[in-house]
């Protein structure tokens, strides 16, 4: 059985840049300070995978636009990407 971990760090076929839609060169992980604010139970963690391209990961607001993005989607506001 795969630790969940690794699981989470290998490249998968539908991987897209999360900012710009494009082809993804760099796996990023959100851990939220305070996961009930982000659907969690109380008492457990919650972890979030994403990808970036490496023009968008050199932008110096590509965490707090991929949050912002993370926070869209569990909220039901259908963003899949934002440029």
């Amino acid at each position: 059985m795969q630790n969940p971990i690794e699981a989470l760090a290998q490249k998968l076929p539908s991987d897209f840049c999360l900012l710009c839609g494009g082809a993804s060169d760099v796996l990023g992980v959100f851990v939220p300070e305070e996961p009930e604010a982000w659907g969690c139970f109380k008492g457990k963690g919650r972890i979030f995978r994403y990808c970036l391209c490496s023009i968008c990961q050199k932008k110096p607001d590509a965490a707090e636009r991929a949050e912002k993005i993370i926070r869209a989607e569990l909220a039901g506001g259908g963003v899949t990407h934002a440029e």
